[in-house]
């Protein structure tokens, strides 16, 4: 098949997804800095992702507080800002660029291919995106807490496509399988491709709401190379 464009995730995909226990310690660390029942935030925390991700929250500082105002407490200042220093310690450690990345998208850039972006995400991943070595190199970004959109609603994905100019059809779409979006792009004519290193323990990573997938995969990004002649 010949492709036009190429979509990627982002956690799990251009970047490594967050280890389950550091995530989810992070959490707790973060209830700690606020004075707060660990079991009760993370329980908040868990509870408020729908929001946090298509733009429920401006800011995760607005949702660290509205979960403690939902907990009856009133942190300080302080106590902020020491949580959200828990939340960038997190990022700090995960978000820098899968092995093979950064060379396979400059690879496609030299190719002629235009790269999207399609994350689920909270409200502090789209700057982080955007100071990354990897932002130059994708033409087109859709973040789902800023268009109020999730996976694998239809519409993120031909937002994708519109940006980039072409028609979905002509897209090879790649991600974890995370919050079932390799079968929600196949559902608008994408052609999807699990990225499954093996060296990653899977049951660690968080990757929310993995979906069984029984189509093509990758085990490196550079593997979808082969699939992509140069358009020149």
């Amino acid at each position: 098949m010949t492709f036009e464009a190429v979509v990627f995730d982002l956690f799990g995909t251009l970047v490594p997804e967050f280890s389950r226990s550091d995530f989810y310690d992070s959490v707790r660390r973060m209830a700690e800095m606020l004075g707060a029942d660990a079991g009760r935030f993370e329980a908040e925390w868990r509870s408020t992702a729908l929001e946090r991700q298509t733009g429920g929250f401006a800011t995760v500082e607005d949702n660290v507080r509205s979960i403690c105002a939902s907990l009856g407490i009133e942190p300080s200042k302080d106590a902020v800002d020491r949580a959200l220093g828990v939340r960038l310690g997190l990022y700090r450690r995960w978000f820098h660029p899968r092995v093979g990345a950064l060379e396979t998208l400059a690879e496609l850039r030299a190719r002629r291919y235009p790269i999207g972006l399609i994350s689920m995400c909270a409200p502090d991943a789209p700057a982080m995106w955007r100071a990354s070595s990897l932002a130059p190199l994708v033409d087109f970004e859709v973040f789902s807490s800023e268009v109020g959109l999730r996976k694998p609603d239809a519409a993120i994905y031909r937002c994708a496509a519109d940006g980039l100019g072409v028609d979905p059809l002509g897209c090879l779409y790649c991600g974890d399988g995370a919050y079932r979006e390799l079968s929600g792009a196949a559902a608008v004519g994408m052609t999807p491709y699990l990225i499954a290193d093996p060296s990653i323990d899977q049951e660690e990573s968080l990757t929310p709401e993995r979906e069984e997938w029984g189509g093509p995969e990758v085990a490196d990004l550079r593997e979808l190379l082969e699939l992509l002649p140069d358009r020149g």
